[in-house]
């Protein structure tokens, strides 16, 4: 357990660490494209397509980290309004349906990378590899189902810990 909690630290560590980066290359790419546009002139015709996809990889990314916490709106409004002998019943099945409905993400982006892949096909601007920048679902995708997962663990160990203090109390 220990071990799966050491590795899903040094997940939201990366994750943290990408989402940092991009949030500064976001910032850089749009501030640079508005002061070219305003001072030069000239517009960076590619900072679009570069905005718009890392945007998908910080929400996805983004999201993962608040399931991570239980910050998710579908995670904590339910459940904490629940009694504690339904929480983690409802906890694990919600979990289940995230985890359905994230697997079905990664299979429709895993399905539009190979196509892409299959295709060739390039960005307009760029001309990079569409399947980079759909891969970043699939990627996304895991990484949900990841934390997902861990907060199911670490809540259903909270409620396990809740009820044996509450055994604890009633022998007393």
């Amino acid at each position: 357990m220990k071990g799966y909690k050491k590795l899903m630290d040094f997940v939201a560590l990366v994750e943290k660490a990408v989402l940092a980066a991009t949030m500064i290359l976001i910032l850089v790419l749009t501030v640079g494209n508005v002061f070219s546009r305003k001072v030069i002139h000239q517009s960076w015709s590619f900072t679009e397509e570069l905005v718009v996809a890392i945007f998908v990889l910080i929400t996805l990314l983004g999201a993962a980290l608040s399931a991570r916490e239980g910050g998710l709106v579908g995670l904590n409004l339910v459940t904490e309004r629940l009694p504690k002998s339904c929480k983690k019943p409802v906890i694990i099945l919600i979990t289940l349906f995230s985890v359905a409905f994230m697997g079905i993400l990664f299979y429709y982006g895993m399905d539009k990378v190979l196509a892409q892949l299959a295709n060739q096909k390039r960005t307009f601007v760029l001309n990079w590899p569409e399947w980079i920048f759909w891969s970043f679902v699939p990627i996304g995708s895991v990484c949900m189902v990841l934390h997902f997962i861990e907060y199911c663990v670490d809540e259903c160990a909270k409620t396990n810990a809740a009820e044996k203090n509450d055994m604890k109390k009633e022998d007393k």
